[in-house]
């Protein structure tokens, strides 16, 4: 099983190699990149198969692969120079990521398949390439084995969704959604890469885990109480952990640095369907997942990570009420699941954060697709009210979208249900011993209403009741290539959550939490990396946790809040829209309706920051800068200037005046001297 371990970086290479051929010989290859891609993602989901076996058998595995550079050493610090390397991490919480990833990628390019030649597109070998390269960077993203490493391919992520957003780029709305989601996720990552230097010149190393990973020189400094700059060390680690928290809100669309994301709705359904399901968007909750142990050092961090968390589930959720197109509810509904995984790591749930990051990439990369399949039904339209009547002639599309529904509002036993509700356990059971944190669960509840509202408001639009469109009276047929990962997604969205069935482990004590004995390091004989330790004495000790009456009346309490939540949701659309000519209930709302279509005004508010405040306070700092930093310095010069001019003068290069000035000044001097003497009295 160890040889798994030599030949895991080709689980990256695989789709660099697709990435190549594709850009290179796209043209001359059947389906232009499709079947390289479809060959190269399946390798990389073979030998992540093969690597999560070896970690279960074997245990966690960290090579270096190479040394890229070695820091100087600093003197002020006493930290010595740094060595800057790539390497593969495989544990776990990476080894389950790569398989998700694969996997995904897998299904995005078969339905490629169909999807893209539905749409006549003439780009599809930069379409492949692109695909490749994107799936390369996440996946080198999830082994990386050092925080630069996963600086360096986060920000080729960053890269790729730029190019995939804005493919269609004759448009002018592509374009313009790329530039804004490559500008805002930029701003955070500035954060980021600020908290990646003050951690590596604080700790001296990078390293995610194992012996002198920067998590064990942090824990040890707080141990110590040495100071860190001067500063107290768990403060230094709160404010460097909260810097690299940027770059995961501007990744992971949290709010405030949210907005790109809806935008990037103008590429292709495909590539939405990757972005928000298994990399771009996924990058941050992982990042945060994979550094779980250096937050676990901070409440003060952890609480930031909950609250962002938690209003931000809510905020994008009222949003998905209102929204028309297809795309634009499963936009706003990515951020406000994305929004739970960061409640869930933030209330010390570092296993319902992944689990809901497992089962999420699972029923959004369902519903993405399921949603591309109905744009090729409808004829390319998008709009939800020209649709209905769709459950009949499509009912594969329609079932697998219904499951991915389901999964999504939380309803048992589907696996969104099961992530969710460990979600809303833990963050209740620390809100009764802390009650602050009593908001952040009482937000993300209220979130799960209109989870189940919005939600079923799309499947009764797009589905159900009549025709409302001559489009979807006479739909395109679909074949098996978008109808394969349809089903494949709709199994995994309806079986997946018994990875870990915390709610019944609880209530029976029966042994069936298999994803937190995984991240435990506990399956097989698997000697997991000291990292672990700090991970799950983190999630465990960060908070004191405490139960309404006994510990199954709080898993019955919470789970029964969060379904009747979800059944009243979805009840309510029910009522609304599940009719044979259902009408536009949302525009009574009157002055919310159009508060909630207008995003809240973020997109003008973000405008008037940078036009109306950043830019004159730029140019007031212009005008300072050129008219008194350098009209001092302008001043100075010109004194001088005006000064070495006049002396020039007397450099006339003629003996006779060099004599004449020595005379001159040989008088001057002894009149001086006589003056001063008293030689004239």
């Amino acid at each position: 099983m160890e040889s798994a371990f030599e030949f895991a970086p080709a689980i990256a290479l695989f789709p660099l190699a697709a990435f190549v051929i594709a850009l290179l010989f796209g043209r001359q290859l059947p389906k232009r990149g499709a079947l390289v891609g479809i060959v190269a993602t399946g390798a990389s989901l073979v030998f992540s198969l093969w690597a999560a076996l070896a970690v279960a058998t074997v245990g966690s595995h960290r090579e270096p692969l190479f040394e890229w550079a070695v820091g100087e050493p600093t003197s002020e610090t006493g930290v010595e120079g740094i060595e800057f390397t790539f390497g593969i991490l495989l544990d776990p919480l990476s080894t389950l990521m790569l398989v998700i990833v694969s996997l995904i990628a897998l299904l995005v390019h078969v339905f490629s398949l169909g999807y893209m030649n539905a749409e006549g597109e003439t780009g599809l070998p930069r379409y492949y390439a692109e695909l490749g390269l994107f799936t390369f960077s996440m996946l080198a993203f999830v082994f990386a084995d050092n925080l630069l490493m996963a600086f360096i391919f986060f920000e080729l992520v960053g890269l790729c969704s730029y190019l995939l957003i804005g493919f269609w780029f004759r448009t002018e709305s592509a374009p313009s959604a790329a530039k804004k989601a490559f500008l805002v996720t930029r701003f955070g990552d500035y954060f980021f890469l600020l908290g990646v230097v003050a951690i590596a010149a604080t700790f001296g190393t990078l390293g995610f885990a194992g012996e002198g990973s920067f998590v064990e020189a942090a824990g040890e400094a707080i141990d110590a109480g040495e100071s860190l700059f001067g500063v107290d060390p768990e403060l230094w680690v709160t404010i460097t952990g909260l810097l690299v928290l940027g770059g995961v809100i501007g990744k992971s669309a949290q709010f405030p640095l949210h907005t790109w994301l809806p935008d990037a709705m103008e590429g292709p359904t495909t590539v939405s369907a990757l972005i928000h399901a298994a990399t771009m968007v996924a990058a941050g909750v992982y990042l945060v997942a994979r550094m779980f142990g250096y937050y676990a050092l901070s409440p003060t961090a952890l609480a930031v990570i909950a609250f962002v968390g938690a209003f931000t589930a809510l905020f994008a959720a009222t949003m998905g009420v209102v929204k028309d197109d297809i795309k634009q509810v499963l936009a706003y509904s990515t951020i406000s699941q994305y929004g739970y995984m960061m409640l869930g790591l933030g209330v010390g749930g570092y296993v319902a954060g992944v689990f809901h990051l497992m089962n999420h990439a699972f029923f959004k990369a369902l519903l993405f697709l399921g949603a591309g399949s109905v744009i090729v039904l409808a004829h390319h339209k998008q709009d939800m009210w020209e649709m209905g009547g769709l459950k009949s002639k499509a009912p594969v599309t329609y079932y697998t979208f219904l499951a991915g529904a389901l999964a999504l509002a939380g309803i048992i036993p589907f696996s969104g249900f099961w992530s969710k509700d460990e979600i809303l356990y833990d963050a209740l059971i620390v809100g009764i011993e802390q009650p602050v944190f009593l908001l952040a669960y009482a937000m993300a509840l209220l979130a799960v209403f209109f989870t189940g509202f919005y939600t079923f408001r799309m499947v009764f639009l797009t589905f159900h009741g009549e025709p409302r469109s001559d489009a979807v009276r006479d739909p395109h047929p679909v074949g098996l290539s978008i109808k394969l990962p349809l089903v494949v997604l709709g199994v995994l969205a309806v079986v997946a959550g018994v990875a870990n069935l915390a709610p019944v482990a609880k209530l029976t004590g029966l042994e069936i939490t298999f994803l937190e004995g995984w991240l435990e390091g506990g399956i097989g004989e698997a000697s997991y990396l000291a990292y672990s330790g700090a991970v799950f004495e983190g999630a465990e000790a960060v908070y004191a946790t405490g139960v309404i009456g006994t510990e199954s009346t709080t898993v019955l309490v919470a789970a029964g809040v969060s379904l009747l939540l979800a059944f009243s949701g979805a009840g309510a659309a029910w009522r609304l829209y599940g009719v044979p000519e259902p009408v536009r209930h949302t525009e009574s709302l009157g002055g919310a309706y159009r508060l909630l279509r207008a995003n809240y005004y973020q997109d003008e508010y973000q405008v008037w920051l940078a036009s109306g405040f950043t830019l004159p306070l730029a140019r007031a700092a212009d005008r300072f800068d050129q008219g008194v930093i350098d009209g001092v310095v302008n001043g100075v010069s010109s004194v001088s200037l005006f000064g070495s001019g006049r002396l020039k003068r007397l450099q006339t290069g003629i003996v006779t005046n060099y004599a004449a000035l020595l005379v001159l000044g040989f008088l001057a001097l002894l009149v001086a001297l006589g003056v001063h003497g008293g030689w004239f009295l």
